[in-house]
């Protein structure tokens, strides 16, 4: 998707049922731990977890409005791809979706060993 243009409607889907979860997941907490406005929600996905951060973005603004997140800044941090070597027994970090060589060695014996992670809620400031 190009930078600034509008997510697809099954992006949107996607994005929104993620933010549904997660606003589910917050509120939860907010009973446990007797919270009632959350101010920032930090969150972290792998390269390859299809998660689209415009339109998690715009569903994240969308469905927290009149929630106890509805002032919160949300922070996604995408995490990169780390892919193992199996010629050369190398770690290396790639920004290419389906590494197949391995820039150390040039071997084609490569697998991805992190970045497909979904979306995970790391932290919450709150009052």
């Amino acid at each position: 998707m190009a930078i600034g243009a509008k997510p697809t409607r099954s992006l949107k889907v996607h994005e929104l049922s993620l933010v549904q979860s997660l606003l589910t997941i917050i509120d939860e907490q907010a009973k446990e731990h007797g919270f009632t406005k959350v101010n920032q929600v930090n969150l972290s996905c792998g390269r390859l977890s299809s998660v689209e951060p415009a339109a998690l973005d715009f569903a994240f603004k969308t469905l927290a409005n009149n929630s106890i997140c509805d002032q919160a800044q949300m922070e996604l941090t995408i995490l990169p791809l780390k892919v193992h070597c199996f010629d050369c027994n190398q770690e290396f970090t790639s920004k290419d979706a389906d590494p197949t060589i391995c820039p150390h060695c040039q071997g084609d014996q490569v697998t991805v060993t992190e970045g497909w992670q979904e979306l995970q809620l790391l932290e919450l400031d709150v009052d």
